[in-house]
């Protein structure tokens, strides 16, 4: 390694990763331009943007292991390259639908949004974590929350972003404005010529230590943290999906349900920076415990119709939800060593696949029961199955680098 990348300054490492972050949660702001898009497409349905949308998040997490693949022949500096590159198509290209044919326009969508965006996005996500958080060996639960916070946050600010830029130009043009940004945005970190790099061992002054995926695959550790994370990711998104729709129902503001977004990225960052001084084995007890009372207070709420009790157990799920992202991927960094934290990483992120499969079920529970209450009641379950696994796994969540 040159000794540019070794004397690298570290400000600069967290101001870059945390920029392209607040770039990555672009395709959030989908949800903003679900009624624009009906009005300039009317034969499109409500279940169309749905479907783009829930199906997004798979092939992001499909995105982020092909980046871990990539990384094998390409270097992260190349991968960045790639992620600009389809996500920029996929973004832009929204400006080329034809508005004569909706059809042709839908399934185009289709193919932009999920395809080039959501797969490019994936490819960036697991760039800039891999090699942003090996920089800090000590500190891997604070830079991890708060990369996730700017993850996080970014739904918010963009999203009023684009509600400007609607008042302004087409909705057909927004995706290519945002598009435009990305493309900017990671060049000019791209010309800091030692950006995008995961640090050598001299950063620590000790070898680079760990073990491949396929050995953590087989690991008790990875199991309970896989697990663990599943419940806790699935009861989140069950929330963010869902936490609009039941302020309405229930009598609440819309935009007081937005503020499980901010309450996300807040959990990413405090609970990120308590992992480093409590460790993973207490984390996830704490993780678990905070999104029952979380489930119990939605639980109650929807039972009793009262939203104030309603809105509390979202800001909480959302805390803890924004702190099972972070820690799980420092975990999987503190656990399995940096050597192989790229593919590593990757992998661990099979758990976002399974995540967003469960939670398309949870609109099906909520046609079965006709209640939220239901809904709820599934949060409650997967937050007590993920308690379980930290209370039974405990003495699994060791470190594996022998």
């Amino acid at each position: 390694m040159s000794e540019g990348i070794k004397k690298r300054d570290m400000r600069l490492v967290v101001i870059e990763g945390v920029a392209a972050n607040l770039l990555l949660g672009t395709l959030f702001v989908w949800s903003v331009l679900r009624d624009p898009l009906l009005e300039l497409f009317p034969s499109w349905t409500e279940g169309m943007l749905s479907l783009i949308f829930g199906i997004h998040n798979l092939f992001t997490c499909i995105g982020i292991l092909i980046s871990g693949t990539l990384r094998k022949r390409f270097s992260a500096r190349q991968n960045m390259v790639i992620f600009l590159t389809m996500t920029g198509i996929g973004l832009g290209g929204f400006a080329l639908l034809p508005v004569k044919y909706p059809m042709v326009s839908y399934v185009m969508a289709f193919i932009l949004f999920c395809g080039f965006a959501a797969t490019g996005i994936g490819i960036g996500i697991n760039t800039v974590q891999s090699t942003t958080i090996p920089w800090f060996p000590n500190n891997s639960g604070a830079i991890s929350g708060a990369l996730y916070m700017a993850l996080g946050v970014s739904s918010v600010i963009l999203a009023a972003i684009a509600r400007k830029l609607l008042t302004v130009i087409s909705v057909q043009f927004v995706l290519p404005v945002f598009g435009a940004i990305i493309v900017l945005v990671a060049l000019l970190i791209l010309m800091d010529k030692n950006s995008i790099q995961a640090p050598m061992a001299s950063v620590t002054e000790a070898p680079s230590t760990g073990i491949p995926a396929r050995r953590m695959l087989r690991s008790g550790t990875f199991i309970v943290l896989l697990i663990w994370n599943i419940c806790l990711r699935t009861s989140g998104l069950i929330l963010l999906d869902h936490a609009a729709s039941m302020a309405s129902f229930y009598g609440g503001l819309v935009l007081t349900a937005m503020l499980i977004a901010p309450a996300n990225g807040l959990g990413s960052l405090s609970v990120g920076v308590t992992m480093d001084y409590l460790g993973i084995k207490r984390i996830v007890v704490i993780g678990a415990v905070l999104m029952i009372i979380a489930g119990g207070a939605l639980c109650a709420g929807t039972l009793s119709q009262s939203y104030p009790v309603i809105f509390v157990g979202l800001l909480l799920g959302g805390f803890a939800y924004g702190g099972s992202s972070s820690s799980y991927a420092a975990a999987i960094k503190n656990s399995f060593g940096e050597k192989y934290y790229a593919q590593n990483f990757a992998v661990s992120n099979i758990a976002m696949g399974c995540a967003a499969l469960l939670e398309s079920t949870s609109g099906t529970v909520l046609d079965m029961f006709g209640s939220y209450s239901a809904v709820m009641t599934v949060v409650l379950i997967l937050a007590l199955i993920a308690l379980l696994f930290a209370l039974i796994g405990q003495k699994f969540l060791t470190p594996h680098l022998q």
